[in-house]
């Protein structure tokens, strides 16, 4: 064998063997990091939970959670849904990743997230060695139309479509689902749909047990329409109007607080619970149509929910984190925290790149270790055009108009018309914010 050729076998044995050690060492590296499951709550304010002080419904495994590890009573969505997902999806502000509105009609909503401008945090974990998988709500897209969950860094999804042959499907009764690129309806008579959806991430975890894992529950439940749950004692029926009887929104928190236990024991049960970090939240506050009796921030009063409005009652939610051995338990933690700070935290947790985007979020990771961390000192909040920043004690929009902050329950505060000095200088420091959230200043 000539010199030449016995050098160039030489570089390519080396180059196989940097591979191979390459990959050996990210294997590893994925291997040491923990599971990752994130459930996300459909319409529910901190008003709903019990250990926010909400004593309408039943939320033991949502409390257990919490007292495992540690709750946030000051986590902010956006005031609907779609906004929240893609917000908790890439990290970014409605403003600058495009998803300003709720999509949900499919004759007039042409935006949807673009995987070709966006990056989510499947997207990262993913390329960091995680195995990942969706199910339930989705409604960054219609389904029908485009399908980008697979290029939105999830390799396993089942998610309801909203439409199929222009008809609006049942979520709950009968469900169609969007399972892996397929539309499955008849294999589904008689199901349940958080059922359907919950069962197919158990299964994905239960394959995936050797790690690490991404498991995200976009979870329906409360949403309307407001339909029996399997517990609710009366045979699974799909409203007729749409909207269903209130009668059941117990159940339904009931029955999502429920899930949230489920996932606890099966993950306890496949010795997985010290590996795993566990993280519950929701998209918006509760449905305006639903009054809850709620003893909180120090009152007692019937709360209104407040989704689709600019104030805490429909930005407001509950958030709570649990990793056994990491986060100390029983924490309670009063920092300002918004949905865009997910990709940030669950990057740093697992290890990942961070998004190659700029982005409006901020790591919580050390508040989940105990560490003070940087906290922010406002959150931002939009719907459509309507735009806020919020601290602790005054609400400016991107109209000039400065509010004090009232709590869950209350009547909106009225503009400020004459300020103060104190006043002023809030003023002056949430315009400033408005604007480094258009421009990514990390100054927050």
């Amino acid at each position: 064998m000539g010199t030449h050729r016995i050098r160039y076998v030489a570089f390519l044995l080396l180059v196989l063997t940097c591979a191979i050690a390459s990959l050996g060492a990210r294997s590893a590296r994925a291997a040491d990091r923990p599971n990752i499951v994130v459930i996300l709550a459909d319409d529910l304010g901190v008003e709903c939970v019990n250990s926010y002080g909400g004593t309408s419904y039943h939320t033991p495994n949502i409390d257990a959670l919490g007292a495992s590890g540690i709750r946030f009573t000051h986590c902010f969505a956006n005031p609907l849904c779609s906004p929240s997902r893609a917000q908790l999806l890439t990290g970014r502000y409605p403003l600058h990743n495009g998803i300003k509105r709720v999509i949900y009609d499919f004759e007039k909503h042409r935006e949807f997230l673009d995987p070709a401008k966006e990056t989510s945090f499947a997207n990262l974990l993913h390329n960091a060695g995680y195995h990942t998988a969706i199910a339930g709500k989705w409604q960054v897209e219609f389904l029908h139309e485009r399908d980008h969950v697979n290029a939105f860094g999830f390799d396993e999804y089942a998610m309801w479509q909203i439409f199929v042959d222009g008809h609006k499907t049942s979520r709950y009764a009968d469900p169609t689902l969007r399972r892996n690129g397929v539309v499955v309806q008849d294999e589904l008579r008689g199901k349940y749909g958080p059922d359907v959806q919950l069962d197919f991430l158990l299964d994905f975890v239960r394959r995936h047990r050797e790690g690490p894992f991404l498991m995200y529950y976009t979870a329906q439940l409360p949403h309307y329409p407001w339909e029996p749950t399997p517990d609710s004692g009366v045979p699974l029926k799909r409203a007729e109007d749409g909207l269903g009887d209130k009668k059941y929104f117990p159940d339904m928190v009931a029955y999502l607080d429920k899930q949230v236990g489920v996932i606890v024991a099966t993950l306890e049960e496949l010795k997985l619970r010290d590996k795993t970090l566990v993280i519950f939240v929701a998209d918006n506050g509760t449905d305006r149509r639903i009054t809850s009796a709620w003893s909180g921030d120090n009152v007692t009063r019937h709360a209104q929910g407040g989704k689709g409005t600019m104030t805490d009652a429909g930005t407001r939610v509950p958030l709570v984190a649990s990793w056994p051995g990491v986060i100390q338990p029983g924490r309670v933690c009063d920092d300002l925290v918004d949905l865009s700070d997910m990709l940030p935290t669950l990057v740093e947790i697992g290890g990942a790149s961070p998004s190659p985007n700029p982005i409006n979020g901020r790591s919580f990771a050390p508040q989940l270790r105990g560490e003070t961390g940087t906290p922010r000192m406002w959150i931002h909040a939009q719907n459509m055009e309507d735009r806020l920043v919020r601290n602790r004690d005054y609400i400016l929009t991107n109209k000039g108009q400065l509010r004090p902050v009232v709590g869950i329950g209350e009547k909106p505060a009225a503009a400020l018309k004459s300020l103060d000095d104190a006043q002023r200088a809030a003023r002056d420091a949430l315009k400033a914010a408005l604007e480094e959230a258009e421009t990514f200043s990390s100054s927050q």
